[in-house]
């Protein structure tokens, strides 16, 4: 079930150009038709009293809050007080117990030091009279254990291009950065170029999951710039396939070897399948766009998809060309059989400098100083990737894979480093191989 959930997207939204979503966030911006209306009829008196009471109340939630994760008593009961009714909705709902080893609960003894912190925390919890977000037992459908999808590998957004990001300054009425309509890893900064600024397009991509081809699961997230390129994002997605090492052919054509540094790194062939046009790599005999509507027009016709090569490659089509819907999955394939799904999750108006106060449109969001200036396409998510142990040690990941070496017992031969220095050469080379595992992406 949880599979199948996250299996499920949509539903779409309408058809977003992403050209006339920067003209009209521009002309709003630019015309000042992002402020609020009622709050410009009020005085600076009366708004000066808004922003403090605004302040104040956020300042004693923060407060109220840290003094109780910073206390390890205290966190250390709204943990059990939420892990106790967690386990009771389950045994109501009847659904069954997360898998694992259950951790034993030390509660605090009675007249201990800090008994009366405790009861004090709680009679400020239950005096609280907000229950809507009270766990009820329709909440057990949407309660599951973490899986590996739910968690970063990533202590910081990595930047992985060379986009940069063009602001806005409403306070000195210009706009600072150069924009060009040609893809950011081919175009060079020109003074004289015409100042506008991006969108910031936030997507997530899936990939299936090897048991269970049908469901996906999420392998990471993106921001790029409008300006860049459907190549920009796809030469960053962390893929395996995109880091196996080149085979290394005898004079009678057999594999002898690999070539660790020499990996397939660029992406030869590649499409994305995107509102009906399929966006091929551009080559002239090897066009996997044309390949791909060849074995369409083998079906049948009532089975055959509508779909048209695009006029522009991957590598030349730029996202603010495109119309995009949101929660819409759109298809890639690249290094000759690999797929990746990705969606749009949120299409943003480049950052402006402004009045932090002045309330804004939903479209539009203020910078901030956690946003990078630059290295666009960012990687915001990752996914831990899970690596096969050693089969000799069992504690460190197998970084290769020994094949018809008797005295492994087994062919291929999953070991890591230090445990094949260890057995040392085989005395008859001949027949054995030493077979790279692929490297997964790491940040650094």
């Amino acid at each position: 079930m949880n599979r199948a959930f996250d299996s499920y997207f949509g539903p779409p939204s309408e058809p977003i150009n992403v050209a006339d979503f920067l003209q009209q966030a521009n002309s709003a911006v630019l015309s000042g038709s992002f402020t609020n209306a009622s709050w410009e009829q009020l005085t600076s008196e009366h708004r000066n009293a808004v922003e403090a009471e605004i302040n104040e109340s956020i300042s004693d939630l923060r407060s109220s809050l840290e003094q109780v994760w910073d206390n390890p008593i205290l966190s250390a009961h709204v943990l059990r007080q939420h892990e106790s009714t967690v386990a009771f909705v389950r045994s109501q709902a009847d659904t069954p117990a997360p898998k694992g080893r259950k951790r034993k609960r030390h509660d605090a003894p009675e007249g201990s030091e800090y008994a009366q912190e405790v009861l004090q925390l709680q009679e400020k919890l239950d005096g609280v009279n907000l229950r809507c977000w009270q766990l009820t037992m329709e909440s057990a459908l949407c309660m599951r254990a973490a899986k590996n999808s739910d968690y970063n590998a990533l202590d910081a957004p990595k930047k992985a291009g060379t986009g940069v990001l063009h602001t806005l300054d409403l306070d000195h009425g210009n706009i600072g950065g150069t924009h060009s309509s040609t893809p950011d890893s081919l175009r060079s900064p020109s003074p004289n170029a015409i100042p506008y600024p991006n969108a910031v397009i936030s997507l997530t991509v899936y990939n299936r999951i090897s048991y269970l081809p049908s469901c996906l699961t999420r392998s990471s997230q993106h921001a790029v710039l409008s300006t860049q390129t459907l190549g920009d994002l796809l030469r960053v997605l962390p893929c395996a396939s995109s880091n196996i090492p080149m085979e290394e052919l005898d004079a009678e054509g057999d594999i002898s070897g690999y070539n660790v540094t020499d990996q397939t790194g660029e992406h030869a062939g590649c499409l994305f399948s995107i509102e009906d046009r399929i966006y091929g790599d551009g080559g002239e005999n090897d066009d996997y766009a044309e390949k791909l509507i060849a074995h369409f027009q083998k079906l049948p016709q009532d089975k055959r998809p509508q779909v048209k090569k695009a006029l522009t490659s991957a590598n030349e089509t730029t996202f603010n060309v495109l119309t995009l819907r949101m929660h819409q999955p759109y298809w890639i394939l690249h290094q000759s059989n690999c797929e990746h799904f990705f969606t749009i999750d949120q299409i943003r108006h480049a950052p402006f400098r402004s009045n932090p106060m002045k309330p804004l449109n939903i479209i539009y969001r203020l910078a901030h100083a956690s946003d990078p200036p630059s290295g666009y396409p960012l990687t915001l998510h990752l996914a831990p990737t899970v690596q096969d142990l050693c089969r000799a040690c069992g504690k460190v990941p197998a970084v290769h894979s020994i094949v018809g070496d008797i005295r492994l017992g087994e062919s291929p031969c999953l070991l890591c480093g230090p445990c094949w220095r260890t057995m040392g050469p085989p005395k008859n080379t001949q027949g054995v191989m030493v077979v790279p595992l692929v490297i997964p992406f790491v940040n650094h």
